[in-house]
């Protein structure tokens, strides 16, 4: 049986000779700036969709929904090709290490308010915020 190793090439418990390629470090950098620039546009928008179309809650539902559902496929994607590219240690969560742990966690961390929000949880803002016109 083909063993399997995790999140790097070298054997368990070393650390890789010399530096890492520059090609890694490149790699890491760009990764950290998506999803840095991920959260700064969901922070963004949820804040001018809430500051600027208060008054317009039909508006603002819509522009909420534009951000979070492909932010909530891609949640999906994300855990899915994770689990998936760990082959047949997937299930064996005692091989995981802290970086997948962490991946794991903080995929679920953002897939569950989205989700929530889908169902509803906090979305009715006319009630929310006190404005008048209550339909229900």
């Amino acid at each position: 049986m083909q063993t399997y190793v995790q999140q790097a090439p070298w054997p368990e418990g070393t650390v890789p000779e010399g530096p890492l390629a520059k090609a890694t470090i490149v790699t890491l950098f760009q990764l950290a700036h998506t999803v840095g620039l991920l959260g700064s546009i969901n922070c963004c928008v949820l804040w001018a969709a809430r500051k600027h179309l208060w008054s317009q809650p039909t508006i603002q539902e819509k522009v909420v929904r534009a951000l979070l559902t492909p932010l909530l496929l891609g949640d999906f994607l994300h855990i899915a090709l994770t689990v998936w590219a760990l082959g047949e240690d997937k299930w064996d969560v005692n091989k995981w290490e802290g970086t997948l742990w962490i991946t794991i966690i903080t995929g679920f961390t953002l897939m569950i308010p989205r989700i929530a929000w889908h169902l509803g949880v906090g979305r009715y803002s006319e009630r929310r915020d006190g404005q008048s016109g209550n339909k229900f």
